[in-house]
């Protein structure tokens, strides 16, 4: 058939091959760069203010009048003469700078601990719980306006040179550490496998044969950042298992590594075979 004959002629083609990098947990730093564009664009949309607007006087300039009526009721000429609070925590400067801090803190977390799935699991159903607990308590004591009054004395602000240094920084050492992922990487071939490494690109070669590998997910927040995990190479006749650290995409290396052990299971049935059709 002609479908048997498109599977046997792809079946035949060469694989090129899987490069596998690893990076440093700095990769992980995106979230942050972000935040810092977005902080930065929030500031010069809102003129680069970073005074507290509690602080400013309220007093209308020379010539500017601001007058309101005071209700509908009221009569002609009236003026209010009431003065709407000034929101310090939900002012623009103060929201990129809470932005940018949250981001980083959460960052940081990430970078710093490992998360497996069932701790994310007790992780999130903690807060959900802890949330409705303070909803309930609140009914009670009220325990909402002091914590709104506690947040109005947060005050966090830089201009948007600050966040796109910030930004500006992130970004050359991810560029840093693109450039130099080639100073230790790995390649799995059907027939062998390299391991470059140094500055020289010193290189071991090893066989395929029989390669067995593991996949590994030990922080599911950095595979949700960026599909990152760990991959064991059990390499033939060495003692010791190779450790492939924050490997990007590790879904896609995974089923690649599985068709050259594929292919080279059916290439040694098939010379099995032949080898019992000629005796």
């Amino acid at each position: 058939m002609a479908s048997d004959k498109i599977g046997n002629s792809s079946a035949s083609l060469p694989h090129r091959g899987v490069r596998i990098f690893t990076y440093p947990k700095t990769i992980f730093l995106w979230p942050t760069f972000m935040a810092a564009l977005i902080s930065a664009v929030v500031m010069i949309g809102s003129g680069n203010k970073t005074f507290d607007p509690t602080k400013v006087s309220a007093a209308p300039a020379a010539g500017e009048v601001k007058a309101e009526p005071v209700s509908e009721t009221a009569a002609p000429g009236a003026v209010s003469t009431t003065v709407r609070p000034v929101r310090r925590f939900t002012s623009p400067q103060n929201l990129a700078g809470f932005l940018f801090i949250t981001v980083f803190f959460l960052n940081l977390i990430i970078m710093s601990i490992d998360f497996p799935r069932f701790t994310i699991i007790a992780l999130i159903l903690g807060a959900a719980a802890l949330l409705f607990l303070s909803l309930y308590v609140n009914v009670y004591f009220n325990i909402v306006p002091p914590f709104v009054s506690l947040l109005e004395r947060v005050f966090a602000v830089a201009n948007a040179q600050f966040y796109l240094i910030i930004a500006l920084s992130i970004l050359v050492t991810l560029g840093i550490i693109y450039a130099t992922r080639y100073l230790d990487y790995w390649v799995i071939l059907p027939n062998e496998i390299l391991h470059n490494h140094g500055p020289f690109s010193d290189l071991e070669r090893f066989p395929t044969t029989n390669l067995k590998f593991d996949k590994e997910i030990p922080d599911i927040l950095e595979y949700a950042l960026l599909g990152s995990g760990r991959l064991v190479l059990h390499i033939y006749g060495h003692p010791k298992s190779y450790v492939l650290d924050n490997v990007l995409w590790i879904d896609a290396k995974e089923s690649e590594l599985k068709k050259i052990t594929s292919r080279m299971e059916v290439r040694i049935t098939t010379d099995s075979e032949a080898a019992q059709d000629t005796m």
